[in-house]
């Protein structure tokens, strides 16, 4: 076990992988000296990186972009420039959100839970800087301003059905609520 701690991956982030026993899959993200995989079907997996019979399908992925990435990502957070990735609650890491039709016949869709969650995310910044272009609009009225600000808190409490993605609290969205 001490000698796959010091391993190094092979594959980087976001290559497809066929694994002997499992099939094909994607790579996820890394966690300790292991891959994390998300396979067909929504399962992740955790394969070591010594584990030489899982084999790139096509590009390796670029393995020290990956690092320098990772390092980045780490300086910027410690110094409390940005919110990391920390924001995904840890069990959801290398799931998957799966779509499933009304119809029969038709494909379910899969989708990795972290480009759904970046979405959410996407969609939480975006509503933050309407909010901010409403506060400060010179033509606006007080009045105007406060019905614009009530459809941005109706569409955060729309949202709260994701709230169980977040690791804290202090991510979620917040709605009205009932004030009755």
């Amino acid at each position: 076990m001490a000698e796959n701690a010091n391993a190094k991956p092979a594959i980087g982030i976001g290559a497809a992988v066929n694994h002997p026993m499992f099939g094909h899959g994607k790579v996820v993200d890394y966690e300790g000296g292991n891959y994390v995989v998300l396979f067909k079907g929504g399962e992740a997996k955790r394969v070591a990186f010594t584990f030489e019979a899982m084999k790139a399908e096509g590009p390796a992925g670029d393995i020290e972009y990956e690092r320098i990435k990772r390092a980045v990502r780490e300086v910027i957070g410690d110094y409390g420039w940005i919110e990391i990735e920390a924001e995904l609650a840890g069990r959801w890491t290398g799931g998957a959100l799966r779509m499933l039709p009304g119809k029969e016949g038709v494909q379910p869709k899969d989708v990795p839970i972290e480009a759904f969650f970046k979405k959410i995310i996407g969609i939480r910044d975006k509503l933050r800087v309407l909010e901010q272009k409403i506060n400060t609009h010179p033509q606006l009225s007080p009045e105007e301003k406060v019905e614009f600000e009530g459809y941005i808190t109706r569409c955060y409490g729309s949202l709260t059905t994701f709230n169980v993605l977040f690791a804290s609290k202090e991510g979620q969205f917040k709605g009205t609520g009932k004030e009755e």
